[in-house]
């Protein structure tokens, strides 16, 4: 039995607050990195998450709901902490890579938790494990570059 069209809406809606949050905490990193090949990496994640809420938007649209606007509370809230942080200690490479690789698994568990719904609609669990292939893969390169820049230390 699939989930009902309200309960696929709230996943979507979901989803689509994390790639918000995704957007704007990539963007935050292109302005405080220093290196510009991180800065370049960081505003290509976040034209990517906006590209992937943009198909969110026209699924959530599709089944007859009005996308929310925003992200998530959490993650509004964990940004003010950082800025705040930031404002006290500064900000290198190191540090916003490592906050980078903390905002993607955040972004890789909440799809995971969308993908662990049994019954998801097959052409919902297909276009989400499509989003979540790109997101996993982010995740892991920056993740890979922190561990990198850790050893080079």
């Amino acid at each position: 039995m699939t989930m009902n069209n309200e309960t696929v809406l709230d996943k979507l809606q979901y989803l689509l607050g994390t790639l918000r949050d995704g957007e704007r905490g990539f963007a935050d990193a292109a302005e405080h990195a220093t290196d510009t090949s991180l800065k370049t990496l960081f505003l290509e994640r976040s034209t990517q998450r906006r590209q992937l809420a943009s198909e969110v938007e026209a699924h959530i649209t599709r089944l007859g709901d009005k996308p929310r606007e925003g992200g998530s509370v959490g993650a509004a809230l964990h940004r003010t902490w950082l800025n705040v942080r930031d404002a006290v200690t500064g900000r290198g490479d190191y540090q916003v890579v490592a906050e980078c690789e903390r905002g993607e698994d955040v972004a890789v568990e909440n799809y995971q938790d969308v993908l662990k719904e049994a019954d998801l609609p097959a052409d919902i669990r297909s276009f989400v494990e499509t989003q979540f292939a790109q997101v996993k893969a982010s995740h892991d390169q920056i993740r890979d570059m922190k561990h990198s820049m850790e050893a080079n230390k």
